[in-house]
């Protein structure tokens, strides 16, 4: 069974990084070569048994002696291998829905991992900004308290903010350190560009939820309920008498014998067992395949009722800090007496949260988006 990689059409750097780490994780190696061993084991399971070769050899007190041997090949009934044929084809093909399933989940780890990570330096870009801008003023207080233009009060008051900025960027970069972290054990160990971004945010509902529903998650399970109606199919023609047919050879007498056996296998005592578990295991493969996708429309719905919801909070903060001067706004107030240093201080932290509540919105944003767009 050949297990193709399951592609969505990567279009964008971080598309194609993750879509990498995800063929190179370790863990997706390990569960193809585990779906390959239960294909493979499927398959032994519908061959023909090995032929049979006995022999016999036989002596009397005459001094004649007897011998024999022969050789023969059962069967089961007609319509039992075609059935487990059927059902071979459809368990390979739900294993290799099941691994196109696996591929897309780690794809979609190491998307939402570097998505974090952006966000991380998104946000340390912002906290930068503004701590550059307060190291700067509290420098220039200092100078204005050397010739008495300043109070030691605004000089603290400078100070203290400074620390608190330099927290968070530490904070910042901590969560940079986590979301490389998560990458690294995925197996990847190369480096992320500095300038890599979020993708192109666009979502068509109706072709993701096209995709969706025709998702490998999907597919596998249907896979799985087709290939175990097969075998509840295999396993009621296999109830009925099997065959045996053989070649045979005798040496009696001096005279060699040549001929044929045939033989006929009488059903196993368990046999209606095994038909009722095999069916009963047919209707819970189906019934399964129903909840996925239940599970899955509900999922969808789910994850675009949240994409919805947080496209019209990006648009709000987008309106909301379009003023990209805010900052210079506010110093040169300061500068001109117009606020004081604490209502400076107390401006910069409300644009600051601002601006740091709109870049988390993007990244959960885009984890959404990454979520609804990953098949």
């Amino acid at each position: 069974m050949a297990f193709a990689a399951f592609t969505a059409g990567a279009t964008c750097p971080m598309d194609s990084l993750a879509a990498a780490i995800a063929d190179a994780n370790p863990s997706f190696k390990a569960r193809c070569a585990e779906l390959k061993a239960g294909s493979a084991a499927a398959q032994a399971d519908g061959m023909l048994p090995g032929v049979e070769v006995d022999g016999e050899h036989l002596w009397g007190r005459g001094g004649d002696n007897r011998w024999g041997f022969g050789i023969s090949q059962s069967f089961d009934w007609p319509g039992v291998y075609s059935a487990k044929r059927r059902a071979r084809r459809a368990g390979d093909n739900a294993f290799s829905q099941l691994a196109a399933s696996e591929r897309v989940e780690l794809t979609l780890e190491a998307k939402l991992a570097l998505i974090d990570l952006v966000a991380a330096r998104r946000n340390t870009a912002v906290i930068a900004e503004i701590y550059k801008n307060v190291t700067e003023l509290t420098a220039f207080t200092q100078k204005a308290l050397d010739h008495g233009q300043a109070t030691i009060l605004d000089l603290r008051k400078l100070q203290i903010e400074g620390l608190d900025m330099a927290l968070r960027l530490e904070q910042a970069g901590q969560a940079q350190s986590e979301a490389v972290a998560r990458l690294r054990a995925m197996g990847y160990d190369g480096d992320v560009p500095e300038d890599m971004d979020y993708p192109e945010a666009s979502a068509d509902y109706a072709a993701a939820e096209s995709r969706w529903m025709s998702s490998p998650a999907v597919r596998a399970s249907q896979s799985g309920a087709e290939a175990a109606a097969e075998r509840a199919s295999a396993a009621a023609r296999s109830a009925l008498p099997g065959f045996s047919l053989g070649y045979r050879h005798q040496f009696e007498g001096g005279n060699h014998f040549n001929g044929f056996s045939v033989g006929i296998a009488l059903p196993s005592w368990g046999v209606s067992r095994a038909k009722a578990a095999a069916k009963a295991e047919a209707e819970a493969a189906r019934l399964q395949a129903e909840s996925q996708v239940a599970q899955t429309v509900a999922a969808f719905d789910d994850a675009r009722r949240r994409l919805e919801g947080l496209s019209s909070r990006m648009k709000a903060y987008d309106e909301a800090l379009s003023d990209a001067d805010y900052v210079v706004l506010l110093r040169k107030s300061l500068d001109g007496g117009q606020i004081s240093t604490l209502t400076y201080i107390q401006e910069i932290n409300f644009f600051l949260e601002a601006r740091l509540s709109r870049e988390n919105t993007a990244r959960d944003y885009h984890a959404a988006l990454a979520v609804i767009n990953k098949y």
